[in-house]
C-alpha cells in the first residue's frame, strides 16, 4: 500500500486530468467551500430533526447561535432514535419531546443503488413506506440549503450491533462473530469478507450517488480480552475467517481458544467468589496470559482487522472523491479507558488514513461511566483485590491522567469529570498524530446517562462546558464537535457552546 500523501497526490492529479473536479471559479459564490484555515465546528444529528423542527430553521439556529459550520448527519438511524424517553430529549427546541417518542420512524435516509452490492449477500432494508419520513432523501434535500450557508455536509456512518443488524440488514446473521462455544456473538466479524464488502459497498454507493463533503466512520467495539476481563463476556470471535487470518500469522487456533476458555472460566469463578485465593486475581490472569500467549496475539489481530476496514473505507472514498473529508470516530472506551485498545492502535497510526480524528471526550458523562462501567465492573473481576479508590488511582496512572484531571471517587457520579480531562486527552491525541491528521475534540453536551435504573438526563453546566471548549483548543485541537445528538442537546447549551467557540476563533 502506498503512503497516504503519495496516494492523495496521485488521486488528485488523476481526477483533475479527467476533468472530474470542477474549478472553484466555476462554482456559484454560495457553493465555494470555507477557507482552508477555518476550523471544523460540527454537530452530530439525525435527519429527522430537520423535518421535525424545519430544515432552514434548524440550519439558521446552528449557524447563528451555535457557530456550527459542519453537519454530520446519519445516513441510517439504526439505533434508538425513535424510542428514547422524552425526559432525555431537549425541551427547548420548540417541539414537545413527548411527541418524538415511540413513533414509527424510518431508519434509512438515503436511496441505495443495487449495482454496488454484487460482492456481498447483505442488503440494507428499503424504507417502509408506512413509516414517518420514509419518503425523505435527506442528503439530496439538505445539501443545497447547507451550501447557501457555506456549511459542509458529512455522512455519519456507524457499525451495527448484532440485534440491530438482524432487525435492519438482510442476512446479517451470516456475518456475526462466533464465541468459544460456537454461539453467535454480539456483532459482525471484522474478518468476514461478506461483512467487509458490505461496508465498502455502502460507502462507495453513497459517494457515487450523493454530493457529499465527507464522512465520519466508526465502530464502537473493543476486543475479546477487554470484554472478558472487564465485563465477564464470553470471548469471540473464533469463526473460520478469524481462524484463517490468525493461522496465517502463525497463531495456533486451538491454543488461543483453549487459553480464552480457561481465562473465561477463571473469571466466572472470580465473579462468583469461588476462585482460589492463594494469589491475587491479577497474578492468575498473568499466569494464563503467559501460559497462552496466543490469547494476546489473537486479541491484537482482532484490532488489526478493524484497522484494515477503517483504512480501506478511507482509501475507497478518496478514490471516488479525493477532496472528501474522511474522519474517524473514536468511541469513549477506545478514547479513554480500554488499555488493550490503546496499547494496540495509536492515534498516530489512525492518522495515516484519516483527515481528522474525533475522540469522544464527554467530560460530564465520563464521571458516572467511569464509576459504573469501568471501576465497578473491574472490581467484580480483574481488580477484585483492590478497593474502588485503589482501582481509580490505578486507572489514572494507567491512562496518564494529569493530577488536575483526576476527580475523587465520591465526585465521579454527581459532578462528572471536567475541562482538565478534555485538555488531557486532547493533548495526548494531538501529540500522537504529530500533525499527520487534524484532531476534532468531541465535546459531550447534555449526554444522557445509562444509569442502573434506566436512561436519565445528565444536563451540562454551561460554565464547565465553555471551559471544556477553551481547554480543548488550548491543547491544540483543530476543531470541535458538539456531541452526542442534536435532539438531546438543549438550545441553551448550544448557545453556550457557540459563545465559547466564537471566543477562541
Amino acid at each position: 500500500m502506498i503512503d497516504r500523501r503519495t496516494f492523495l497526490q496521485k488521486s488528485t492529479l488523476a481526477s483533475a486530468g479527467m476533468g472530474l473536479l470542477p474549478a472553484l471559479a466555476a462554482l456559484p459564490a454560495y457553493a465555494k467551500p470555507a477557507a482552508a484555515t477555518d476550523k471544523m465546528i460540527g454537530i452530530q444529528m439525525g435527519g429527522y430533526s430537520f423535518y421535525d423542527e424545519g430544515m432552514e430553521k434548524v440550519l439558521d439556529f446552528l449557524q447563528n447561535e451555535a457557530a456550527i459550520n459542519t453537519l454530520m448527519i446519519y445516513s441510517h438511524t439504526y439505533y434508538s432514535a425513535d424510542n428514547r424517553p422524552a425526559h432525555v430529549l431537549a425541551s427547548d427546541h420548540g417541539i414537545d419531546p413527548a411527541g418524538l417518542t415511540n413513533r414509527k420512524l424510518t431508519k434509512t435516509w438515503v436511496r441505495h443503488d443495487e449495482r454496488f452490492y454484487k460482492n456481498t449477500s447483505l442488503r440494507h432494508f428499503s424504507p417502509d413506506s408506512s413509516y414517518l419520513y420514509a419518503d425523505k432523501d435527506i442528503f439530496r434535500e439538505i445539501v443545497p440549503f447547507a451550501r447557501q450557508r457555506n456549511m459542509k455536509v458529512l455522512i455519519r456512518l456507524m457499525e451495527l450491533s448484532a440485534d440491530k443488524g438482524m432487525q435492519y440488514i438482510h442476512n446479517f446473521e451470516r456475518v456475526l462473530t462466533q464465541d468459544i462455544y460456537g454461539n453467535p456473538g454480539s456483532g459482525p466479524c471484522w474478518n468476514n469478507p461478506d461483512y467487509r464488502n458490505w461496508v465498502y459497498a455502502t460507502v462507495e454507493d453513497l459517494f457515487h450517488n450523493y454530493d457529499l463533503d465527507g464522512m465520519q466512520y466508526g465502530a464502537e467495539r473493543t476486543g475479546a480480552l477487554s470484554r472478558l476481563l472487564f465485563q465477564g463476556s464470553v470471548p469471540d470471535c473464533f469463526c473460520e475467517h478469524c481462524r484463517k487470518r490468525n493461522e496465517g500469522k502463525g497463531i495456533d487456533f486451538f491454543r488461543a481458544k483453549e487459553g480464552f476458555t480457561q481465562l473465561y472460566q477463571f473469571i466466572k469463578k472470580v465473579e462468583a467468589g469461588t476462585h482460589a485465593a492463594a494469589d491475587s486475581v491479577m497474578v492468575n490472569v498473568l499466569r494464563y496470559l503467559q501460559e497462552y500467549p496466543e490469547v494476546l496475539a489473537w486479541n491484537f489481530q482482532w484490532f488489526r482487522a478493524d484497522e484494515e476496514i477503517q483504512q480501506e473505507v478511507y482509501t475507497r472514498i478518496k478514490t471516488i472523491k479525493p477532496d472528501a473529508i474522511v474522519g474517524r470516530h473514536v468511541d469513549h472506551q477506545r478514547s479513554t479507558w480500554d488499555i488493550f485498545y490503546r496499547s494496540a492502535i495509536t492515534y498516530g497510526e489512525m492518522a495515516t488514513h484519516a483527515d481528522f480524528i474525533k475522540p469522544i471526550l464527554y467530560h460530564d458523562i465520563l464521571g458516572p461511566r467511569l464509576r459504573w462501567w469501568v471501576l465497578e465492573r473491574m472490581k467484580d473481576r480483574v481488580l477484585k483485590d483492590l478497593s474502588l479508590e485503589q482501582s481509580l488511582d490505578l486507572f489514572y496512572a494507567w491512562m496518564s491522567f494529569g493530577k488536575e484531571a483526576q476527580v475523587p471517587l465520591n465526585e465521579l457520579e454527581p459532578k462528572g469529570m471536567g475541562p482538565e480531562y478534555v485538555y488531557n486527552e486532547t493533548k495526548r491525541c494531538v501529540a500522537s498524530v504529530d500533525g499527520k491528521s487534524k484532531v476534532i475534540a468531541g465535546i459531550g453536551i447534555d449526554v444522557p446517562w445509562h444509569a442502573p435504573e434506566g436512561l436519565v438526563a445528565y444536563p451540562s453546566d454551561a460554565k464547565r462546558l465553555q471551559e471544556s471548549v477553551f481547554r480543548a483548543m488550548e491543547a491544540g485541537a483543530d476543531g470541535l464537535l458538539a456531541s452526542r445528538e442534536y435532539d438531546e442537546i438543549r438550545h441553551s447549551s448550544l448557545r453556550a457552546f457557540g459563545e465559547a467557540v466564537r471566543k477562541v476563533q
